[in-house]
């Protein structure tokens, strides 16, 4: 690559690379060579430390193709079968009607919840520890699945804690060891591990931090010693020598040609999801890769098999968006060899703020008994995603780019009429929610909700008060929280959505909790 183009590079993270800014390391593999490789801002404010290729940084859930690979390594080595029933090696997990295979874990079409969802749901902060045991107490607790194993695809991260467990069972070794021998240490990847103790001391780690509101940032580190589904603190030179073992196999062999390849779901369909691995589409060129978020920490892994080149972003700043950088790397190295796609490069239209009201509202998915509210602020059409509010940004007729690296939205009528918004997914499938009305319960029906709720399998109490004509959650260590009215008897909070259910003689004996990865988690009325 020519200086000038090293230039350009070094201009896409400009903003970043201050010394009084936290910031990213970069590293571009071309043909399997580290061809380019820098640090952008501080690893650590207090000392003025600044980042490079040879930061360690936590990379959360870009952990989980060596989780998936490793237990592919045993299967190849012929010490399990992928094909297992987790309980073979867990037999602490509770019988839920259902075989939940070890590939179905790899796959995330396992139907457990996922973890980080039910510690937030029983009321865990961010700054409390979270073990490998706290995890394996939840999975533990499981009374009900989310879905068939094998239905669909939902991410979770519970499912590569399990993983990790029966690495070290069946390995009889601790999970680290385990991934030590087998790919760090063949590969040189000497500044790689998995932090199975908070309290380790980590040369060259580098701190991870979150924008203050004001100005200024503040320290947001990772308290999660639960190996598998994250926890790999590693550094982009390492990283580099990971990816050009995709090319040269010389660890992993043949399990890599496996987990370069979607698993399929019960009807035949493919998801996106190989071993630990998102297997897409970009420009044109097949992608491999994979991202991670976890407390300030943010990483990207992408890889272009067509052409073997990838880009590693590990970032210490919890706003920093490395998937999109990491594309637009691609951009500039690839150049004429990726092609235009309408999603990514039609403008932006400027619509009537009258035509985007139009489309405000509740939407509700029945099925999966989750809703999306669409409201019109400051002239721009946004929806909230895991309590983060984004702009909707219309490109075309019922179109919209959501987020960054941005997905597409459709907002249309259906066959009645009846505005639906759609969430395109990968291979064309879509999640659908439907506008509603949403109910306007009066204050003898919210009185009916009231009371205390205890759910067994995060082993927690909800209160629900009426304050001010407005139901709202109170949970122990967690800041009270609004319901607001969806349908009947169904109220959101944030990214939760909670259905009350009756007994037979109609009075409130409950309620059911739903989010993107958790389902029909139940709270019985004490």
């Amino acid at each position: 690559m020519s200086e000038l183009d090293t230039a350009q590079v070094d201009a896409l993270f400009a903003e970043w690379g201050r010394e009084d800014s936290p910031g990213c390391a970069l590293g571009v593999i071309q043909g399997g060579e580290l061809v380019y490789a820098r640090g952008y801002g501080s690893a650590n404010l207090d000392l003025g430390v600044p980042l490079s290729p040879h930061s360690v940084l936590h990379v959360a859930s870009v952990s989980k193709e060596f989780t998936a690979i490793a237990a592919g390594i045993l299967d190849r080595q012929g010490k399990l079968s992928l094909d297992d029933d987790i309980r073979k090696y867990v037999p602490e997990m509770p019988d839920l009607g259902h075989a939940i295979t070890l590939r179905h874990l790899i796959h995330h079409t396992s139907g457990l919840r996922d973890q980080y969802g039910l510690f937030r749901l029983a009321g865990w902060r961010d700054e409390d520890v979270q073990t490998f045991d706290d995890v394996l107490d939840f999975a533990f607790r499981h009374r009900r699945l989310n879905f068939e194993p094998g239905a669909e695809y939902t991410y979770c991260n519970t499912s590569y804690t399990l993983l990790a467990l029966t690495v070290e069972r069946v390995s009889g070794q601790k999970y680290r060891d385990f991934v030590r021998e087998q790919i760090f240490e063949p590969l040189g990847m000497t500044q790689s591990h998995f932090h199975d103790d908070v309290t380790e001391i980590v040369p060259n780690r580098a701190s991870a931090y979150e924008k203050k509101d004001g100005g200024g940032f503040k320290v947001e580190d990772s308290n999660v010693s639960a190996v598998g589904a994250i926890c790999l603190y590693t550094s982009v030179e390492d990283l580099a020598k990971w990816v050009r073992n995709f090319q040269t196999h010389e660890v992993a062999g043949d399990v890599l040609d496996e987990a370069f390849t979607a698993g399929p779901l019960n009807d035949g369909m493919t998801q996106n999801y190989g071993f630990g691995l998102q297997i897409g589409r970009y420009r044109s060129l097949k992608t491999i890769s994979h991202g991670g978020v976890d407390s300030g920490y943010r990483a990207e892994l992408l890889w272009f098999p067509e052409v073997d080149f990838g880009v590693v972003i590990l970032a210490n700043l919890s706003q920093f968006k490395p998937g999109w950088m990491a594309r637009k790397v691609a951009d500039l190295y690839l150049g004429e060899k990726l092609s235009a796609d309408e999603m990514l490069d039609a403008p932006a239209i400027d619509l009537p703020e009258v035509d985007l009201a139009a489309l405000s509202g509740l939407y509700r998915d029945d099925r999966r008994s989750l809703t999306r509210r669409v409201e019109l602020r400051d002239g721009k059409l946004r929806v909230s995603i895991f309590e983060e509010s984004l702009e909707l940004v219309p490109f075309g007729n019922g179109r919209f780019r959501l987020g960054t690296p941005p997905s597409e939205i459709q907002i249309r009528p259906n066959d009645d009429g009846t505005l639906e918004y759609h969430e395109v997914l990968a291979g064309g499938k879509r999640h659908i929610y439907v506008r509603t009305d949403p109910a306007t319960p009066d204050a003898e029906t919210l009185a009916n909700y009231a009371g205390s709720y205890y759910c067994p399998e995060l082993d927690a109490r909800y209160t629900l008060l009426v304050r001010d004509g407005t139901l709202i959650r109170r949970l122990r260590k967690a800041a009270d929280r609004e319901l607001k009215p969806t349908v009947a008897d169904a109220f959101s909070a944030g990214s939760v959505d909670i259905v009350f259910t009756r007994d037979g003689r109609g009075d409130v004996n409950g309620f059911e909790i739903f989010t993107e990865r958790i389902r029909y988690l139940r709270f019985d009325r004490m």
